[in-house]
């Protein structure tokens, strides 16, 4: 019996079998990087806008209507799932929109990432603040 020793082909073998296992995983954790960094400037965004809202508005309830609405809007542009998105509202004065006080809103969201459950942890919680000032020459 006659065997053929050649290699030949193998070299394609091997190299579809590397690239296959180093970039699956790959893609995996680029795309949990992407996400958590996509959620990073929406919580941003939406915190700055909310502090923005909140101190142009005309009464303390108002304000806080228009900064929950502004997360919600900047949050459904960057996420259409827009789940897990807190809102905390804080202020330096007693009421809030007491002239030369200051407003800051802290914006939270949860995100779910697309790991194997041998990674461990699942979800990241993602946090940003911003703090606005109440005009000076604000009339109550």
């Amino acid at each position: 019996m006659n065997l053929i020793k050649s290699d030949s082909g193998n070299v394609i073998v091997e190299f579809i079998g590397v690239t296959v296992a180093l970039l699956v995983p790959l893609s995996i954790i680029a795309n949990s990087s992407i996400m958590v960094a996509n959620a990073y400037l929406s919580t941003d965004v939406a915190a700055r806008s909310a502090a923005r809202a909140y101190v142009v508005s005309s009464s303390d309830a108002n304000g806080t209507r228009a900064a929950n609405s502004a997360v919600g809007l900047t949050a459904n542009d960057f996420d259409r799932e827009n789940s897990g998105v807190s809102t905390k509202i804080s202020c330096t004065r007693s009421p809030c929109l007491s002239p030369g006080g200051f407003v800051t809103v802290r914006v939270s969201k949860e995100v779910k990432l697309n790991l194997p459950r041998a990674l461990g942890t699942r979800s990241v919680t993602v946090t940003s603040h911003h703090t606005s000032v109440v005009d000076e020459l604000r009339t109550q």
